[in-house]
């Protein structure tokens, strides 16, 4: 395989299949890797703090790598497009988000970063969309950012167990609605769909017809709601428990 292809998608010989082996694979892959820190939580609560922060780096090192070889690539061959490949996916903000709470120290906006950790990438593993698997690189800046990012989100978690309330998901509906409202007008003007706030992807509708009768916006607040509130009363108990 030539580096090109890997990076452009030009030949495709192993496509990838909604729920299918690779699919699965990864699910499963993620299950896995969340039960491993779940069952090991109050060892990485047990750490020293010099070991926690390399952790972390090493962390947002490897999601600064992701996003970095993705643009440089993308604009060394000439794929660059701004219609898809603009930092405003929501796993995208909550990759950048990570990097710089962790460069920053910023350990006061773990509190949000637990959320932002699952809130993008939970409905992007299930609904997996890339063309191929194992041979292009999308299909690893996909797992990377998403699949990956789950599970150093849980292990960031009981790292740093910082207190989780209601205010901040409040806070970060608030913020999120907002950038939604941006994306909006963006994609409006520019003929994108950043945060999904102008379509669902056909293959969602083609895979659960009926979504196409609802606002788009009502499924995606409700969405939001449902996996934030989860995450609110895991979060809290866990925090809680190690304390």
């Amino acid at each position: 395989m030539k580096l090109k292809e890997f990076f452009v998608d030009e030949n495709i010989t192993i496509p990838f299949k909604l729920f299918g082996k690779t699919h699965l694979f990864l699910i499963a892959f993620v299950l896995v890797g969340l039960m491993v820190i779940y069952f090991n939580r109050k060892r990485l609560y047990q750490l020293s703090n010099v070991l926690k922060r390399r952790i972390v780096v090493i962390f947002a090192i490897i999601l600064l790598l992701d996003m970095v070889v993705l643009y440089v690539s993308s604009f060394y061959y000439q794929t660059f497009d701004y219609k898809t490949m603009l930092p405003f996916h929501l796993c995208y903000l909550s990759n950048y988000f990570y990097i710089i709470a962790v460069i920053l120290k910023k350990e006061n906006w773990y509190s949000y970063l637990y959320f932002l950790c699952f809130l993008g990438p939970i409905p992007a593993i299930i609904f997996f969309d890339v063309v191929s698997v194992w041979e292009s690189f999308n299909f690893y800046l996909y797992v990377i950012s998403h699949h990956l990012l789950v599970i150093m989100g849980l292990c960031t978690f009981y790292l740093y167990p910082r207190k989780v309330e209601l205010k901040h998901v409040f806070k970060l509906v608030v913020v999120l609605n907002i950038i939604y409202f941006l994306m909006k007008i963006f994609n409006y003007y520019f003929g994108t769909n950043y945060f999904f706030s102008q379509a669902l992807p056909p293959f969602i509708i083609h895979l659960m017809p009926f979504l196409k009768y609802i606002p788009v916006v009502i499924i995606l607040e409700g969405m939001e709601i449902l996996i934030l509130w989860g995450l609110y009363l895991f979060f809290k108990r866990q925090a809680s428990l190690l304390k």
